[in-house]
């Protein structure tokens, strides 16, 4: 930003100073760190392309772009070069709230992370937005894993938002996608699908006629195309199935799995081994079978079947039991093995995996759980 181009903030353990081309070789030099680049969501730049997007930013009337100096370091050595230890910004990215700015702040060298050299500097930052810049609102953005910054975020007093819509399309089209992936399995190795079992159907034309809830779902279900119909066993996909999948995902599951994490995060900080096995215990024990009860349950209404805990009561022991020998060894080596960095795309993939298995024990038909045939 041209306005702060000669721009000094001094605080007491920090200084502020406008991000210049002599501090590109040393900022470089720490994005070469995975970890930096990942709770930055940065990308691996070239020395060329690091000096070109430095003077982008300075001319750039959107970017705010200060380094933060170690002021004893700098008191000593004079050098702002040795005394660098990180950097913050404010970025005005939307045109229609010109008050609004996104704060971000780096503590790169790890030998001043928990000093309060972050703390002092984006207070600094804070205050210069307002007072110099005019800003009325601050947001922070910040990776889900980053405790740290979100403690410190929180104690300036900075509400968490979590993306509730963003989450539950992501549960969503993991449901549809593991249902539909199921489906093209089924389409090329036994060339149809599975007709509909004649269990079903006696459950979808066993509603009575007098309980007026079960008609009422039916309609419904009938209305948003949930129902299965004869043509249904003739076409590639089962578009009915699909559609059920993908309301659990959005609707169910997805919110469900947001608020149950968002508390769960917020109750068992740390990631100390203590605090992690109460995590993975608190997670396969006190949510999962619930959440496997409402998933058989809501995909029976979603079927129109009258008797809908029948499915549940014949598959859910197996489900759980099929749940902890997957998610107990894979959570405990996401927590011990996986690097921050990888996490989040560890837990997709496993995640996906997961309802892959889940589909597939929706799709055995019940008859084969009354008759024990089926075993992990």
């Amino acid at each position: 930003m041209r306005d702060n181009e000669n721009t000094k903030i001094v605080g007491q353990s920090v200084i502020l100073v406008p991000y210049k081309e002599k501090h590109v070789k040393r900022y470089h030099e720490w994005m070469k760190s995975a970890e930096l680049r990942y709770f930055t969501g940065s990308e691996m730049l070239t020395l060329e392309e690091e000096f070109r997007m430095q003077q982008r930013w300075q001319q750039d009337q959107d970017k705010c772009t200060f380094i933060v100096l170690d002021k004893v370091v700098f008191d000593q050595s004079g050098d702002e070069i040795e005394a660098m230890i990180g950097d913050t910004n404010l970025f005005f990215n939307e045109p229609d709230e010109p008050k609004t700015a996104e704060i971000e702040i780096m503590i790169a060298d790890v030998a001043y992370r928990g000093k309060r050299r972050g703390w002092e500097a984006i207070i600094l930052m804070l205050l210069h937005g307002i007072d110099k810049l005019h800003t009325s609102k601050f947001k922070a953005k910040i990776k889900f894993d980053n405790d740290r910054s979100i403690r410190m975020f929180e104690k300036l007093g900075f509400h968490e938002r979590r993306p509730l819509l963003f989450n539950s399309i992501i549960y969503g089209s993991f449901y549809t996608g593991a249902e539909f992936a199921q489906q093209t399995y089924t389409r090329i190795y036994k060339f149809s699908l599975p007709p509909i079992s004649a269990k079903a159907e006696e459950d979808a034309s066993s509603l009575k006629l007098e309980n007026s809830l079960f008609l009422w779902i039916k309609k419904l279900d009938e209305k948003l195309g949930l129902l299965n119909d004869d043509s249904s066993q003739l076409r590639s996909y089962n578009w009915a199935q699909l559609k059920r999948y993908a309301i659990y995902g959005c609707f169910i599951a997805g919110p469900v799995l947001h608020g149950w994490y968002k508390w769960l995060d917020a109750y068992y900080k740390g990631k100390t081994m203590k605090t992690v096995l109460a995590k993975l215990l608190v997670d396969q024990f006190v949510l999962t079978p619930p959440l496997i009860t409402i998933f058989f349950i809501s995909m029976s209404l979603m079927e129109g079947k009258a008797n809908m805990f029948d499915e549940c009561k014949a598959k859910f022991v197996q489900t759980f039991k099929t749940s902890c020998m997957y998610w107990l060894p894979v959570q405990f080596l996401n927590f011990l093995l996986i690097p921050p960095a990888f996490r989040v795309s560890f837990v997709s993939i496993a995640a996906f995996c997961w309802v892959n298995i889940l589909c597939y024990l929706k799709s055995t038909p019940v008859s084969e759980y009354n008759n024990n045939r089926i075993k992990c």
